[in-house]
């Protein structure tokens, strides 16, 4: 075949494989818009009112997979595109741009999976969204299991007070129905064994319960003490789903991209020299 007609071969096969690689794109991110309805509206039970709640939570986690799937797609049609372009130069400037790309990616995907993988880095971010709040008996103090997104959750709340008091922690279903009756507060309120505050031990810890998104009252019974305050931490937490598979799929990301660069490399200097780009 003459040169000109395998250039004009390979200029046909090059564009078929960009508009397949776009129909394929645009067909995937019709996906991810449905798979996100799908888990934040539906599974992930989803609501605007009385409340604003979107759980993102799992929703990162298939957005995550979903893009590292485009992300290795992308690699393939790459090396097509490079094996069908019409010259070193064009050869060249594809797989130095897809180098460049990679390696921010990789450093991205890499930090993020430090941030969420790492016991001790993890640690001092949630550390840094503790929430210290007063609690007195003529105010209970309001607090949600996790944040609107649920990315985060508060896993247990740590009370003080100067002297013996009794704090119940109370859903907010419960509490509208019994407002101002602290007997009733008291029997349904839900940490039956932590609820005394003893003024000359460590702080008491209340473990939340794993009740999906829901708002929580801390009632403070000073009927032995009246006037007695107690100062209340949220201890906050990410959300295992987050954590654990996203971290997970941040590290695959990393690595599959470093491999990538590894594999462009000698393909960019091989077709540098020839090259009009430097």
């Amino acid at each position: 075949m003459p040169s000109s007609g395998k250039v004009l071969e390979d200029s046909i096969r090059l564009s078929r494989i960009r508009r397949i690689k776009l129909t394929l794109y645009t067909v995937q991110a019709v996906m991810i818009v449905a798979l996100g309805f799908l888990v934040v509206f539906v599974l992930g039970e989803a609501r605007v009112k009385p409340t604003l709640y979107l759980p993102l939570n799992s929703f990162m986690a298939v957005l995550v997979l979903l893009l590292l799937i485009l992300c290795l797609e992308s690699f393939f049609f790459r090396i097509l595109e490079i094996r069908f372009a019409r010259s070193s130069s064009a050869r060249h400037l594809m797989a130095k741009n897809s180098i460049k790309r990679s390696i921010v990616i990789a450093i991205v995907t890499g930090v993020l999976a430090i941030l969420l993988a790492v016991p001790a880095v993890r640690g001092s971010i949630e550390g840094a969204g503790q929430d210290t709040i007063d609690v007195s008996a003529n105010s209970p103090p309001v607090f949600y299991s996790s944040d609107v997104f649920a990315l985060m959750e508060v896993k247990e709340i740590q009370l003080r007070s100067q002297k013996a008091v009794q704090v119940y922690l109370i859903d907010n279903e419960v509490y509208q129905r019994n407002a101002g009756n602290i007997s009733d507060l008291y029997s349904y309120r839900l940490n039956t064994k932590d609820y005394v505050i003893d003024p000359d031990s460590l702080p008491l810890t209340v473990t939340i319960p794993p009740m999906g998104y829901t708002k929580y009252y801390v009632v403070l019974n000073d009927m032995e003490f009246e006037g007695t305050s107690a100062t209340m931490v949220l201890v906050k937490t990410f959300s295992p789903t987050f954590t654990g598979l996203v971290s997970l799929l941040m590290i695959a990301f990393a690595v599959a991209n470093a491999a990538w660069i590894a594999y462009l490399m000698p393909i960019e200097r091989k077709y540098s020299a020839g090259s009009i780009y430097k």
